[in-house]
Formats: structure tokens, C-alpha cells, sequence
């Protein structure tokens, strides 16, 4: 699901029926991830020391609300999927920076005040005319971004822990080691639909996207998130199945798993030179070629 081949594989579609020209809606869910970081705190605070589940992952959200950003390294079970790395700085201006190995393929995408940009590799660029990004928002009404502004959402940890803890089917794994450190392992499960529906900050055909990019695989998604004592989301994995039990998680079903490490990292992300970008019209044959 978290990954950026899943959004590529979505967005071929909208490039085939030429859905450059399709409307987009702009209106916007009410509660933003600042006022799940206040409904998180809030509710941490009333959960005392003695924290069960939900309020373990509400107070995390709070915590990952106040650190704003991280480095970030993404990996699929599929063995068709590579792995990532970046930085993502999430929040009411989000921005990402993130590049994935897939089949030999360098893929780049950048998220930065609203835009998205997908990039290629120097051995990549002959696709682009020598150029090596594209802009997924140009052009009226674009909704080739959708299905990637929806991936860069379904990582933001505070979003994530939120609508886990409020929505979710909790319980408490474990204990276990992440990174070399001690963590308490919680798990969460719910249907996509209702995630999504949950998740803020989203325009009607983002959450369109993001339904079909949290729900491939299945229809129920279950959720991993390994906590450490300083209340620090390090490792959140997800995953799907057909049916609602945890026990079955993992058979036959692809993780997703994004981990967060050196919280509140200075994150600097622009939009690639306008000399590097090229056409909007390109967008078509890169997407193609990636999908």
C-alpha cells in the first residue's frame, strides 16, 4: 500500500481515459492533524500513567505531532517492490522527499507546498526529453498527483495514530526490539473504508485515491506500530486481508512498512528546477513506463 509503485499502478489508469482534464474536488475534511495532535493530547493526558492502547497510541500521536518530521525508510514484503528512503516532514504544510528502487528503476517523488513531482534517474531521463522531473499537478483539474499526495498522507504517524486509536480494534502484541531498542508492540484493525474516511486533510478524489491504495490487497487493514519508552513511533507496518482477523495477517498478504527515525529533522524540500521539468504532457509516457 505505502508504496510508490501502488500510486504509479493508480495513476495509470487516469493517464490511459486522459483524466488530465478530469474535476477535482477541493473541499477539505474539517479536523486537520493539528487537531487530532490536540484531541491526541488531550486524551493521553486523561489516560494517567496507566496506559491502555488507545491512549499509548494517542499519546505517541502527540508526541510524533511535536517531533513534525523524520527520516524515513520504506519497505514491502513484495518481493516485486524495493526499498525507500527519504525525508518527510508531515503536518498542515507536508512535504516529502522520497526515492524507491522498483525493478531496477530509480522512482523520485516530491511533495512541497501543495505541488507533486515525480523524477527519474540520469539513465531514466531520454523519457523526458533529458529532463528528469514531471509535474503531476498541471494542467486544469490533474488528478494524476491524487493517488501520491494520498501516499504521502497514509504516512504521516499522527494521522496514522489517530484515527488507529479512536477508530480502530486494538490490542497490545508485545514487547519487542526495533532498531535496537526497546519498543511495545500495538496492533490495530478496521475496514479501509473506514480509515480513510477518517484520514484529515483530504479533497474528495484524494480520498478516492488513497481508498484504492489502502485497500489493495483487501479490504480490511491491519496495523502495526512499534512504540518506544519515550512514547516515539520508530516502525509502523500495514497490511491487508479479506477478513477481519489479525491472526491471518501476514498470509499470503503484502506489508508495507515505513520506520521513523532522527524525529524533528530539519527537513528542506523544493520543487525541482523548472529548467529540469519536463512538459506536463510527459507525465503520460513516464507513468507508463513506470506502471
Amino acid at each position: 500500500m505505502r508504496s510508490t509503485r501502488i500510486a504509479v499502478a493508480l495513476a495509470v489508469p487516469a493517464v490511459l481515459v486522459g483524466s488530465l482534464t478530469a474535476c477535482s474536488s477541493s473541499s477539505k475534511s474539517s479536523t486537520g492533524s493539528g487537531g487530532a495532535a490536540a484531541a491526541a493530547s488531550g486524551a493521553a493526558a486523561a489516560g494517567g500513567s496507566d496506559l491502555g492502547s488507545k491512549a499509548a497510541l494517542l499519546e505517541s500521536a502527540a508526541v510524533m505531532q511535536k517531533a513534525g518530521s523524520a527520516d524515513v525508510a520504506v519497505s514491502s514484503s513484495d518481493s516485486s517492490s524495493g526499498n525507500g528512503t527519504g525525508v518527510y516532514a508531515w503536518g498542515t504544510k507536508p512535504a516529502l522527499d522520497l526515492a524507491e528502487q522498483e525493478s531496477g528503476k530509480t522512482i523520485k517523488f516530491r511533495l512541497v507546498n501543495g505541488g507533486s513531482y515525480l523524477g527519474v534517474a540520469d539513465d531514466q531521463a531520454a523519457l523526458l526529453g533529458g529532463k528528469h522531473w514531471v509535474d503531476l499537478n498541471a494542467g486544469s483539474g490533474s488528478t494524476i498527483g491524487d493517488p501520491f499526495t494520498a501516499l504521502a498522507v497514509l504516512m504521516d504517524p499522527t494521522a496514522e495514530l489517530t484515527v488507529a486509536a479512536q477508530n480502530g480494534t486494538l490490542s497490545k502484541v508485545g514487547s519487542e526490539q526495533v532498531a535496537g531498542a526497546a519498543t511495545t508492540h500495538y496492533r490495530s484493525t478496521m475496514q479501509a473504508t473506514d480509515l480513510v474516511g477518517k484520514m484529515p486533510s483530504l479533497s474528495d478524489a484524494q480520498r478516492k485515491a488513497a481508498l484504492q491504495v489502502v485497500a489493495d490487497g483487501g479490504s480490511t487493514v491491519i496495523t502495526d506500530f512499534w512504540v518506544d519508552g519515550k512514547h516515539q513511533l520508530l516502525q509502523m507496518t500495514e497490511q491487508n486481508v479479506d477478513g477481519s482477523s489479525p491472526s491471518s495477517a501476514g498470509a499470503g498478504s503484502n506489508a508495507s512498512t515505513v520506520k521513523y527515525s532522527n524525529l524533528g529533522v530539519k527537513v528542506s524540500v523544493s520543487a525541482p528546477a523548472a529548467s529540469d521539468q519536463a512538459d506536463p504532457a510527459a507525465a503520460a509516457k513516464l507513468i507508463s513506463s513506470l506502471g
